[in-house]
């Protein structure tokens, strides 16, 4: 079964809350206004397919351990259509597919190879780099979380030499908590503090 007719709306709708955050039928049936019965078999459904897992918190709900779903595994479903070409398929994702795809999802074209550009120079300093975030608006901008000097000027250095001109700083955790997390695109977070701000901002 290819997964474009498997994920209908509803199955779609419960993959991206386990997205967001782990959740139990309960929680998804209230979100999606609908029955535990109905969420449960959808649960069941996306299991089978190795896209979500279950996991059992310990905690009592009527006599019964509570069952709490995340997603199973990061993945994207390619469909590629040009003129020589077509296809589709799954990908199990890794970091640098996820960086690379947050650069993509912006919606001005032209600035992607330029992002990726400055991002595969800055490759061999990514140990001196707490995160690489794209912050989506009007005129989308590169933030880099890091206190080094070196990185400071080798950014600088790259984005001098390349075609388009894009817009970067240089960013604290503090400064990027105050920023609201739905704007931010995750280009190299490998401490998840995209992740744990959000938590953050849910529970303030």
């Amino acid at each position: 079964m290819e997964l474009d007719m498997f994920l209908v709306e509803k199955r779609w709708e419960i993959l991206k809350i386990l997205a967001d955050r782990p959740s139990s039928p309960i929680e998804l049936a209230e979100k999606l206004g609908t029955t535990v019965s109905y969420v449960s078999q959808q649960l069941k459904l996306l299991e089978a397919m190795n896209l979500i897992r279950k996991e059992k918190t310990g905690i009592a709900e009527k006599g019964k351990p509570r069952s709490v779903y995340s997603i199973q595994n990061e993945l994207v479903y390619l469909t590629l259509l040009t003129k020589n070409n077509s296809g589709k398929k799954l990908v199990y994702l890794t970091p640098h597919h996820r960086g690379i795809l947050n650069i993509w999802l912006l919606d001005d074209v032209t600035l992607h190879y330029p992002i990726e550009k400055l991002f595969w120079k800055l490759e061999n300093l990514l140990g001196e780099i707490e995160g690489v975030f794209i912050e989506q608006g009007f005129v989308p901008k590169v933030l880099i979380l890091s206190g080094s000097k070196e990185v400071k000027s080798k950014v600088d250095s790259i984005v001098k030499t390349l075609d388009k001109k894009i817009g970067h700083s240089y960013i604290t955790k503090s400064g990027l908590s105050a920023l609201s997390v739905d704007s931010l695109l995750p280009i190299h977070d490998p401490n998840n503090i995209l992740h744990e701000l959000k938590e953050a901002q849910i529970e303030s």
